[in-house]
């Protein structure tokens, strides 16, 4: 039986939702959260296990099906590895489960397989986001314009701001592109959350999380943030892997 990447899956009961975790990635960024937390970081408990068990499908639905989400969140690292990724999307999908991805864009998604594609466009110049990630933004931007021209229903966007590097005008190059494609998209602001050792950038200020939100929505009619202070509604539970 192949088995997929997905290596952990949490439960977030307020919102029934799942998060399936992928292990790998093709980009390098130097602030990611995955580089300490390799499980959910809103676990109370940490799975204890250092050996990655992955999952078979089958074994994905039977875990999904004892929960009963109404969600399911493809995350990660990046899903879009994962040659296996259209086939789980429609096996949940099958289950009257909302699909949603998270991805960086740098791979074409499996568009038909989600119900909401969320890219992360890291930035919009090409030397701040090659310095980041270690990748080119040219496949990104394209293939975000490829899926609206595909699926424009299913798109939105999401950017993290760091100050000192994808900074408050950065936000606005990006919300300025996005708009070219179509003011309507959806734009989420995540805050950098400083976890990773030896990083030189801070978490954003209450202001200028304003000041990026009033910037962006020069642009775009539906801008939204998620502050790094952020409280988690009802408890989170690890559903794999099981100890």
């Amino acid at each position: 039986m192949y088995r997929t990447k997905v290596y952990h899956v949490s439960f977030h009961e307020a919102l029934s939702s799942v998060s399936l975790f992928f292990h790998g990635c093709n980009f390098t960024c130097k602030g990611c959260l995955r580089r300490v937390y390799m499980y959910d970081c809103h676990l109370s408990e940490i799975p204890k296990t250092s050996r990655l068990n992955f999952l078979t499908i089958d074994k994905l639905i039977e875990i999904l099906e004892k929960t009963e989400p109404r969600i399911a969140l493809f995350e990660g690292w990046e899903p879009t590895l994962d040659p296996m990724l259209a086939e789980i999307a429609d096996s949940i999908r099958n289950n009257e489960i909302r699909t949603v991805l998270l991805t960086n864009g740098y791979l074409y998604p499996p568009v038909d397989g989600f119900d909401e594609i969320k890219v992360s466009i890291k930035a919009f110049s090409y030397q701040v986001h090659k310095y980041y990630t270690g990748k080119s933004n040219r496949r990104v931007l394209r293939n975000f314009k490829s899926i609206y021209e595909n699926a424009p229903e299913k798109l939105s966007a999401e950017t993290v701001l760091i100050p000192g590097l994808v900074d408050i005008d950065e936000i606005e190059r990006i919300a300025k592109f996005i708009s070219s494609i179509d003011p309507t998209i959806p734009l989420r602001i995540d805050c950098y959350w400083p976890v990773v050792p030896n990083t030189p950038w801070r978490a954003p200020t209450r202001e200028e999380i304003r000041s990026a939100v009033i910037r962006a929505r020069k642009y775009l009619e539906n801008v939204h943030f998620l502050s790094s202070d952020a409280k988690i509604i009802g408890k989170v539970r690890n559903l794999w892997p099981i100890e």
